[in-house]
């Protein structure tokens, strides 16, 4: 399977982020999420490298535990980790 790679263009540098793609059609809300993970690590006081690759990170497991609800692109799962540390599996 491919990746899901995605380059940042920073400071007069650039790095590749690169993780598993994930095959579902359960994406909806990803560029939401991703914008608003990145703005909360950025408020956290993350660089803007370390801001990307945290952001990233959350939004591949939120796709990779999306739910499939409906009949059309279901949401990705903003809360699986929370979810996971309180005891409840997907």
């Amino acid at each position: 399977m491919a990746e899901a790679d995605d380059y940042l263009y920073f400071n007069g540098q650039g790095q590749w982020f690169s993780c598993k793609r994930i095959a579902t059609k359960n994406t909806h809300g990803t560029g939401c999420t991703l914008s608003s993970a990145l703005a909360a690590n950025l408020a956290n006081g993350l660089t803007l490298p370390k801001a990307v690759e945290a952001s990233k990170a959350y939004v591949t497991l939120a796709i990779e535990h999306a739910l499939p609800l409906g009949h059309g692109c279901g949401p990705t799962h903003h809360f699986v980790a929370m979810f996971k540390k309180a005891g409840f599996e997907q």
